[in-house]
């Protein structure tokens, strides 16, 4: 695999956290709240399985992990407060 292609694929999986945090929103606005903290918690896997990739090449993650992590905070926080 070529060293952009890999790139491009790291960088869709870091911004990956957003679409669960949409969907989790999504289905509280529903009223669907355990499938919601389901959606969220699902969120953290492509985060922390980037994490580990990053950890096992000895890289930095770099930005992508701030934001990536930066996301399923702060709406896991808004989401406690409101439907915690």
């Amino acid at each position: 695999m070529s060293q952009h292609r890999a790139g491009v694929i790291e960088r869709n999986i870091w911004a990956s956290p957003a679409l669960f945090v949409l969907v989790a929103w999504v289905l509280f606005k529903a009223g669907e709240v355990p499938g919601a903290w389901y959606a969220y918690g699902a969120g953290w896997l492509p985060a922390l399985a980037m994490l580990g990739w990053c950890a096992a090449r000895r890289r930095g993650p770099g930005i992508g992990a701030v934001v990536g992590f930066g996301v399923l905070l702060i709406m896991g926080g808004l989401f406690w407060l409101n439907h915690g």
